[in-house]
């Protein structure tokens, strides 16, 4: 098969990458996906009801703001230009749960294409074939869900791509330019007389000069990465060095020009530091514009986000409310888990370089000056930098998808050389079982993509964007005075701000009138408690509101949305409470992770031998019950009289 073959099934992934945000993809892989960024900016660009998490509180924010406002901010503020000509011209409110999903998200898809432009450049650029390394990645689910999602991870990604291809460009053209220059040292050195001499010095001279080349962007890059996320600087810390290493130890360039370009990088980033500075500070409050018109300011007028996010995670008393892993969870399970062949391709080759340490062959080594080189090296170092962390998810991993790819995509798709050669005859059998193992490895990584792709990107939690979009319907068909209840158990947090309720800490002026709304909506997050909290919970709930009848008539909702795998506890409970629980909806797909135990609580007949404590299913009854198992329930609460 041709190389050329690739390029359609290549644009029709890109396609498909474009496609899936509009359908939209309704899975829900972390909270993080909507409280680091989209919960904020709809709530201060919308005006709604919103629920900021712990790392925007105003004393010691933990999260620069700067780089999501650039992105997800700015598709809100665009969603926000277009919605007054919808309605003028098409009569469509596009202030929306699915538009404010989808906005920010086709805004990350398209930033997402930054890392398929920047692998092939990398690609042309050292004269490599990138066909089927452009094709890996983009078949790849994480360029498919992760990299169309508002994960900071996402930013890391993109922001670490194009790190990549300055460093790899101006190594590249640096040992391209150091090897014109050997030459005509040498040439100039070996002249026979001074008209040679002259000439070749006067070549030397208009050679382009590579000490700072494309400095400034890779110092304002790592900037951006470092302030979105701290942890940027276990990606960059090796891409940086080879950039700053770049023709050390050949006659044409001193040991001199390595200090000269830390201090050029440092100088380069100032800029860069304060303007973000400047913008978090704004957001959080710690400056004002009559502060700044003023010049009345002091140290503490600024703040500095990636210190308290370091403070923050060295401590390990905090980490632990998060999480804690053990250190080998990102090679053992977190690396096969988000990257499957490539990243075990990656793992085996890394043994091997360390075999060959041990063995004393370092002249079999990648080269320092070359491009497999720092990607190998740009690999190893975020692997083991963030296993020293006692929290590990294998989102933290994503942004090493470009240089695996690089490194092992032809692994996973053998590129197919353009040339006719003889057959050997000979050669036939080896031949058909290299083509039939080739063949098994495509399929598996098509298979096990495939797989991800709709666990993360539809199934998993996927239930509560649904019942988020169902509620705010709900919400507009009926009146303002009707408050709402919404209790959740065995799912994720709902983004309050996509059910766009107007803020009840604020006083509105119209005219000469002072107003304020009413809270609306009151979320209680049950988590994964025991349901006997929950229904407790309710019964509380349901006494509150009967005292405050008493003094002033009020009408209500109480609604629970429920993992639907630890429906039968709930009802039992519920009925010894004497409550009420009536069925409105039940919303597909959804699949919680947190209630995965109730999955083995049933197995098929023949598995009773093999695990205890199980209840033995035929196989219909078995497929019947995890399917009931996998869904969000939505209930009316009400109690008897």
């Amino acid at each position: 098969m041709k190389s050329d073959n690739y390029y359609t099934p290549y644009w029709i992934l890109v396609a498909l990458r474009i496609f899936f945000v509009f359908i939209p993809q309704v899975g829900y892989i972390h909270p993080d996906e909507f409280f680091q960024s989209v919960e904020i900016f709809v709530g201060k660009i919308f005006d709604v009801e919103y629920s900021p998490p712990w790392e925007f509180n105003t004393t010691q924010p933990i999260r620069s703001m700067a780089v999501p406002y650039f992105t997800v901010g700015l598709s809100y503020q665009l969603l926000k230009i277009i919605n007054p000509l919808a309605v003028q011209f098409l009569d469509i409110n596009i202030i929306s749960p699915y538009f404010l999903l989808i906005f920010p998200r086709l805004f990350m898809c398209l930033l997402s294409f930054t890392v398929d432009v920047c692998l092939y450049k990398i690609c042309t650029n050292n004269n490599e074939k990138y066909q089927t390394k452009l094709f890996v990645l983009a078949s790849s689910y994480i360029m498919i869900v992760f990299g169309t999602r508002t994960f900071s991870n996402t930013i890391e990604l993109v922001l670490l791509a194009v790190l990549m291809y300055f460093v790899c460009e101006s190594l590249t053209f640096s040992n391209i330019l150091i090897k014109k220059k050997e030459y005509l040292i040498f040439r100039y050195e070996n002249s026979q007389n001074l008209v040679e001499r002259v000439k070749f010095h006067k070549l030397r001279l208009i050679l382009e000069s590579d000490n700072y080349r494309n400095g400034f962007f890779i110092s304002t890059v790592s900037v951006l990465g470092f302030f979105n996320r701290p942890t940027f600087l276990a990606f960059a810390i090796f891409p940086i060095f080879f950039w700053l290493y770049r023709g050390i130890g050949s006659k044409c360039v001193m040991s001199l020009q390595f200090h000269l370009r830390i201090l050029a990088l440092i100088i380069f980033a100032i800029p860069t530091i304060l303007i973000v500075i400047v913008i978090d500070s704004f957001f959080y409050g710690f400056l004002t514009w009559g502060e700044l018109g003023m010049l009345d300011m002091s140290i503490n007028s600024f703040v500095f986000t990636p210190l308290n996010f370091l403070k923050y995670n060295l401590d390990s008393d905090n980490l632990a409310l998060h999480g804690i892993h053990p250190k080998f969870l990102h090679v053992a399970v977190n690396i096969p888990l988000l990257f499957n062949s490539l990243g075990i391709y990656a793992i085996v080759s890394i043994i091997n370089y360390c075999y060959m340490i041990y063995q004393c062959k370092f002249h079999l080594l990648p080269s320092v000056r070359s491009i497999k080189g720092l990607m190998t090296l740009s690999i190893l170092a975020p692997i083991i930098i963030l296993s020293l962390f006692p929290h590990q998810e294998p989102r933290f991993l994503i942004p090493l998808i470009l240089p695996l790819c690089y490194l092992h995509g032809n692994s996973v798709f053998p590129e197919q050389d353009n040339v006719i050669v003889e057959h050997d005859k000979n050669s036939f059998k080896s031949t058909n079982t290299a083509k039939s193992e080739n063949r098994l490895l495509i399929k598996l990584w098509i298979l096990y993509n495939l797989s991800l792709f709709m666990l993360f990107g539809f199934i998993h939690q996927g239930g509560v964007y649904l019942a988020t979009s169902y509620l705010h319907k709900d919400l507009k068909m009926h009146s303002l005075s009707t408050e709402y209840h919404i209790v959740t158990s065995h799912i994720y947090s709902l983004p309050e701000s996509f059910l766009l309720q107007k803020p009840s800490d604020k006083l509105y002026k119209v005219k000469n009138k002072t107003f304020s709304y009413n809270k609306r909506v009151f979320l209680y997050e049950e988590g994964s408690k025991n349901v006997s909290y929950l229904v407790d919970k309710l019964q509380n709930i349901i006494d509150i509101n009967k005292d405050l009848a008493k003094t002033k008539p009020k009408r209500y909702k109480l609604l629970v949305l429920i993992s639907r795998s630890v429906i039968d506890d709930f009802l039992t409970i519920a009925k010894t409470k004497h409550l009420n629980v009536y069925k409105i909806k039940t919303f597909h797909p959804h699949f919680s992770t947190e209630t995965l135990h109730m999955f083995t609580d049933y197995c098929l007949d023949f598995m009773n031998i093999y695990m205890f404590n199980c209840i033995p299913l035929s196989y219909n009854e078995y497929f019947k019950k995890i399917v009931s198992l996998v869904g969000l329930n939505l209930y009316q609460i009400t109690q008897f009289n």
